[in-house]
């Protein structure tokens, strides 16, 4: 299995959101899966063929923080960006021995987003 792909799930309950992530994660060279809440995430995960996940904090039911713990037990080797407009403190407290590489606030900056994917790309191609 190619772990060095450029491949990112993109997880947010704003479907417009995932849709724009989308569309700019893809115009530089990404290929894009979707899910639009924290058990969508967590089923995506036990296909095992997502390693990256950019992901918001806060959503309905299963929240970002809770659904990537679940993802990251199954999955060890991979890698998360959390995304959030508010400061959770679970979130910030989150290390990269948890799989978490960077949590952007919302509204998102491109350039950063895109640095922090290459990073956690790269990390997750080398587990």
């Amino acid at each position: 299995m190619n772990h060095g792909r450029k491949r990112v799930a993109v997880v947010d309950d704003d479907r417009d959101m995932v849709q724009t992530l989308c569309d700019i994660l893809e115009l530089h060279g990404w290929e894009t899966v979707r899910s639009y809440d924290g058990e969508g995430a967590v089923s995506m995960s036990e296909a095992g063929n997502v390693h990256l996940y950019l992901m918001d904090v806060r959503m309905p039911r299963l929240s970002g923080v809770e659904a990537w713990r679940a993802i990251h037990r199954r999955q060890p080797e991979a890698r998360s960006i959390l995304m959030t407009a508010y400061a959770p403190p679970e979130a910030l407290a989150m290390t990269p021995e948890e799989g978490v590489i960077r949590i952007l606030r919302k509204p998102v900056s491109v350039p950063d987003l895109l640095s922090a994917l290459e990073k956690a790309r790269v990390e997750a191609a080398g587990n």
